[in-house]
C-alpha cells in the first residue's frame, strides 16, 4: 500500500509541475507583451502551484520509496529540468527588457559629460537649447 501512495504522489507531484511549467510558458508569452497586470495574477497562481508541490513533496519523504516508482521519479525529473529551462529564459527575457528600459531612459534622457563648470559649457551659450519635446507639432 505504501508504494501505491508514493505513486500517487509522485503522479499528482508531476502533474502540478506540468501546470507550472504551462504558467512558465504563458509567463514568457506575458513578458514579451509586456503586460504587468497578466503577469502578476500568473505569480500568484505560481506561488499556490508551489505551496500545493511542497505538501506533497513532505509527504513523499515521509515514505519510504521503491523500485516501482522510478519511472514516475523519471518523468517528475523531466518536467522539472523542463520548468527549469524556461525559468531561465523568463528571468533573460526579464533582465534583456530591464537593459532595453535603461537604454532607452538614457537615449531620451542623456547625461551631461560633466557637473564641473568648464570653458566649453560658456561658449555654448550661442546655440538655441535643444528641447525633448517638439513644441511645434
Amino acid at each position: 500500500m505504501p508504494e501505491q501512495s508514493i505513486k500517487t504522489i509522485l503522479q499528482q507531484q508531476t502533474k502540478l509541475h506540468r501546470s507550472l511549467l504551462e504558467l512558465a510558458h504563458q509567463k514568457t508569452a506575458v513578458i514579451k507583451e509586456n503586460n504587468l497586470d497578466q503577469l502578476n495574477q500568473l505569480i500568484k497562481d505560481e506561488q499556490k502551484h508551489i505551496q500545493a508541490i511542497s505538501a506533497l513533496e513532505n509527504k513523499r519523504q515521509q515514505m519510504v520509496t521503491n523500485e516501482d516508482v522510478q519511472s514516475e521519479k523519471d518523468e517528475l525529473l523531466q518536467v522539472v529540468l523542463d520548468l527549469k529551462a524556461v525559468n531561465e529564459l523568463n528571468q533573460d527575457l526579464l533582465t534583456q527588457s530591464m537593459q532595453l528600459v535603461s537604454l532607452n531612459l538614457d537615449l531620451l534622457m542623456p547625461q551631461p559629460d560633466s557637473m564641473n563648470y568648464s570653458k566649453t559649457n560658456q561658449d555654448d551659450d550661442d546655440k538655441p537649447a535643444r528641447s525633448m519635446f517638439d513644441s511645434q507639432a
